[in-house]
Parts: structure tokens; C-alpha cells; sequence
């Protein structure tokens, strides 16, 4: 009776080594499969932001260009980089903040206008 007790109580003492590693080995595929998807999901998210704050930033730059407040000379649209004066005259006429004019994929107010439209900086 006592032999029974003892062969009992060995059998339920917990998990093996085997059974803990292949649970480590199936948590670690599937984490493998999951961390691409979520790093391409933010880099997707951020360069959608980064085109919605280009286009609101075209709307502030032909808002502030039409109006002119102060006299202020206009914003030059012309295909190439936004230079950081120009931006200022956003901040400075109260369209916007400085932190609204940070382009989200590089983390810099780097702003260029292509063919009409205003496009991240890379």
C-alpha cells in the first residue's frame, strides 16, 4: 500500500524538462511569426500619418500664402524643400504649433513640395 502512495506521488510532481522546452520552443516560433507584422504595421501607420500631416501642412502653407497676415512674404511652392524660416511663419502666424510640423517617419520638420504636393523629407 505504501509502494502505491509513493509511485503516485512521483507521477504527479509537475512538468518535465521536455514539456517546458517545447513549450518555450512553440512561444518563441510564434513570436518569430507576430514581431514582423507589428514592427510593419507601425511603419505603415507612422508613413500614413506622415501624409496626412503633409496635406494639412499644404492646406496651412496655401491658407497662410492667400492671407498673408502681417504683410509677411508668401511661401515659396515651388518643387523642393520647405526651409525651416518658412515653416517659423506657420508657428509664428498661429496656424500650428512647432510640434504639429514633425514629420513622424523621420522625427525632423523636414518638409519638401513635389509636383504640387507637400511630401514627408526623408
Amino acid at each position: 500500500m505504501n509502494a502505491r502512495m509513493n509511485s503516485r506521488r512521483r507521477t504527479s510532481r509537475g512538468f518535465t524538462l521536455i514539456e517546458i522546452l517545447i513549450v518555450v520552443v512553440i512561444l518563441g516560433v510564434l513570436a518569430a511569426l507576430v514581431v514582423p507584422s507589428v514592427t510593419s504595421a507601425l511603419s505603415d501607420a507612422n508613413r500614413e500619418a506622415a501624409e496626412a500631416r503633409a496635406s494639412q501642412v499644404l492646406t496651412m502653407v496655401t491658407r497662410y500664402n492667400q492671407f498673408l497676415p502681417g504683410g509677411g512674404a508668401a511661401i515659396a511652392t515651388a518643387d523642393g524643400s520647405i526651409s525651416s524660416t518658412d515653416l517659423a511663419k506657420l508657428v509664428t502666424a498661429g496656424y500650428c504649433t512647432s510640434d504639429d510640423l514633425t514629420n513622424q517617419v523621420t522625427g525632423t520638420q523636414a518638409w519638401s513640395f513635389s509636383g504640387g504636393k507637400v511630401i514627408p523629407g526623408q
